[in-house]
């Protein structure tokens, strides 16, 4: 059974842990980050408040609406710890943003680095896509025709050349596997990752070719 996680829950574990309000104290107040995780669309959403200065977990919840309303009340027993606010962290969804506005007016605002960075390598990471789907296209069919044939002979050979087809076998697979590597932006692309797979391939047959393995 899930069990939803409540903010007066966490807020409540954080007023009574004096070892993390002596941290707070020494790094002079925290620095709230607000994120919101939704798994897949159409369902509630996880929204997550911490202390990014310390990791601390401030408040989590599940919600139905992001409305800079629910994001106040998500946010309002941080608000009740009486701690200083340095400055505050979103993923610059507008309601995320007018809330810590207008909870913490004076206080520093910055965009989460990461979301800037993802949404600044959304063109890149999106053409990474259509080749890594060219690339795939074009060699998984021969590469499982390979496969196809080794499996084949392997059955019928000699033990040790049975034993050679099944290493092409196993390198065969493992280029389908790096075909089927996917990206995470902003900084994984696949076919980067894929190539650098491929070279890994290719420089080990070389050294198997060298030492007479195949």
């Amino acid at each position: 059974m899930r069990r939803t996680v409540h903010c007066c829950e966490k807020v409540g574990e954080a007023k009574e842990d004096q070892q993390w309000l002596a941290q707070v104290k020494k790094n002079g107040g925290i620095i709230v980050s607000v994120d919101g995780i939704q798994p897949e669309k159409g369902n509630e959403t996880v929204y997550v408040v911490r202390d990014a200065l310390t990791g601390r977990v401030l408040s989590a919840e599940n919600v139905t609406s992001s409305e800079t309303s629910v994001m106040k009340t998500l946010l309002a027993p941080v608000v009740a710890l009486g701690v200083k606010v340095l400055g505050t962290i979103t993923d610059a969804q507008e309601s995320e943003r007018l809330s810590v506005e207008e909870l913490w007016p004076q206080v520093p605002h910055q965009v989460c680095q990461f979301h800037v960075l993802r949404d600044a390598a959304k063109s890149a990471f999106e053409a990474d896509k259509q080749v890594k789907t060219a690339m795939r296209k074009k060699l998984q069919p021969k590469i499982r025709e390979v496969r196809k044939q080794l499996k084949k002979q392997i059955p019928s050979a000699k033990p040790q050349e049975a034993e050679q087809l099944a290493v092409l076998d196993d390198y065969a697979a493992g280029i389908l596997t790096a075909l089927n590597t996917d990206g995470l932006e902003p900084f994984k692309y696949a076919t980067v990752e894929a190539a650098d797979l491929f070279d890994e391939v290719e420089a080990s047959l070389q050294q198997l070719s060298k030492k007479g393995g195949l």
